[in-house]
């Protein structure tokens, strides 16, 4: 297994080497392959949650519960805009039940390896029960994202952050992403507690956004923290926006787009690098494909809530830069459809993996893409 896993691994080094491209095909031909590759994963573990990715040498990992709780979202997404919600349904309540198995008994979640109780991905795992609450109308489901509200409030902190049981006990702007959950449990229970939870960390967010548009504290620890990801950076706009959108704060809104703003400035074509600095200095040496899918499904949303083409224009642009890198020229069905965490593969973010998440924020890219082009825009 590990021979073979080593030849596999030493393929895909040599395609990136060469700076080789997948064919590209229109997004529903993409999000298929996607959507294939994730009941691939589901099917891996064998307890109903995701597994985690498929790592070039130490094969499919185990079930995530923090990726599997928003992946449940994409796929009812996805079976709403193709008519094939049945096919997905039993997958996606499969997922939420495992996700019921291993909440703790005080609403957490625990992560994947420690079992250690988590603020992140509790957050992720309410967007899943939740939105399996909205399809199924099961009083589980909510009760298990009103349970896990509850937690997350407890933890907070006075000044909106969170730093107990969280990454590094150190506090995080892409928190905001767990803001943004509060507000879909605020959603089916009108209570407003969760709202005011939101506003709190989303305030305490902007706080840390300098002049140009860039977050201080946007990463995994404090060692990155004059470099995030553009991962992490784009959980931080999303989470923003998404509670900007929500609540109707147009200077929520405008923060992201100050940001965005200075992302573009520094975009070649579809390529985002991997990681910045405050100065929006870009790492060139790599691009985080899940950040870069993540800031083009921000730069739709900004799009639609303000028609200005540029947005549209760039996220088109990220998104054809993906398509090339979706394997598809490879036999191996276990990376058939799958997006790396790195392009090139040994790039700094999840190198030599292809993680869920990458394939979940592709296929909901690329699905709003289909939305955003049948939306007028105007020039900037």
């Amino acid at each position: 297994m590990k021979t073979q896993n080593i030849f596999n691994l030493s393929k895909v080094v040599l395609y990136d080497f060469l700076k080789k491209c997948h064919p590209v095909e229109g997004n529903k031909a993409h999000l298929e392959k996607s959507m294939q590759w994730i009941l691939r994963a589901q099917d891996s573990t064998h307890d109903g949650g995701v597994s985690e990715g498929y790592h070039l040498y130490h094969g499919w990992l185990p079930s995530y519960p923090e990726t599997t709780g928003y992946i449940i979202e994409t796929l009812f997404d996805y079976g709403e805009m193709f008519n094939l919600k049945e096919s997905v349904r039993d997958r996606a309540v499969r997922m939420a039940d495992w996700l019921l198995s291993v909440q703790n008994s005080d609403g957490s979640i625990p992560d994947s390896y420690f079992r250690k109780k988590m603020v992140f991905d509790t957050g992720m795992v309410i967007f899943g029960f939740v939105r399996t609450y909205e399809e199924t109308g099961d009083e589980k489901y909510r009760k298990a994202a009103v349970q896990a509200a509850d937690w997350l409030l407890v933890q907070q902190e006075p000044g909106g952050e969170w730093i107990s049981h969280a990454a590094d006990n150190i506090p995080h702007t892409y928190y905001s992403r767990v803001a943004w959950s509060l507000l879909k449990v605020h959603g089916i229970t009108s209570n407003d507690k969760y709202k005011n939870a939101c506003i709190r960390n989303i305030d305490w967010c902007l706080k840390q956004q300098v002049e140009n548009g860039w977050f201080n504290q946007a990463s995994f620890n404090t060692h990155n923290h004059h470099r995030p990801f553009t991962h992490t950076v784009a959980y931080t706009l999303r989470g923003i926006l998404e509670s900007g959108l929500y609540l109707n704060n147009q200077k929520y809104i405008d923060a992201v787009t100050k940001s965005l703003d200075g992302f573009i400035s520094q975009l070649s074509g579809g390529f985002v690098c991997g990681s910045y600095n405050k100065e929006w200095d870009g790492d060139q040496g790599y691009s985080c494909l899940t950040g870069n899918m993540q800031l083009a499904i921000i730069m739709n949303k900004i799009y639609m809530a303000t028609g200005i083409k540029k947005y549209h224009q760039q996220a088109v642009a990220v998104n054809e830069y993906a398509k090339c890198k979706q394997v598809t020229q490879t036999k191996n069905m276990n990376m058939f459809g799958a997006l790396a965490g790195s392009y090139p593969i040994w790039g700094d973010y999840i190198h030599y993996c292809y993680p869920n998440w990458a394939a979940k924020f592709f296929m909901e890219s690329l699905m709003l893409e289909l939305v955003a082009m049948k939306h007028p825009g105007e020039d900037a």
